[in-house]
């Protein structure tokens, strides 16, 4: 069987990273949660992770942090930002070099589709 990819979802709300677990896991993924940056960050220096999911505005290390210590550490992996504010402008975000900036309400199978489809690309 080929290796399972591997999809870090972050939220600091448990019931967001509930629906992205359901639908990766669909997919085929599997999926490992954190709950904050710090979290996260803590996850991706242990474990093989292929892309992360991200809100944006969490406490304990928001996913702009998380961008820019994962980019620190030298990392091309893909990574989604999820948000509802824009407290960043789109110019700040671009500059992070993620994949997309996802604004809510969202559609979640076309969030997951899209994750899907950047994921296969770095196969």
């Amino acid at each position: 069987m080929e290796d399972q990819k591997v999809v870090l979802c972050v939220d600091d709300e448990a019931d967001i990273l509930e629906l992205f677990k359901e639908e990766f896991e669909e997919l085929g993924f599997k999926v490992l949660e954190a709950s904050n940056g710090e979290e996260a960050l803590s996850i991706f220096q242990k474990k093989q992770v292929d892309c992360i999911v991200s809100d944006i505005r969490m406490p304990g290390g928001d996913g702009v942090f998380l961008v820019k210590n994962i980019k620190a550490l030298g990392s091309e992996i893909p990574i989604f930002l999820v948000t509802g504010f824009s407290e960043y402008s789109s110019e700040a975000l671009d500059g992070l070099g993620v994949s997309a900036v996802i604004f809510k309400p969202f559609n979640l199978e076309e969030v997951v589709h899209m994750v899907k489809d950047e994921i296969e690309k770095t196969k």
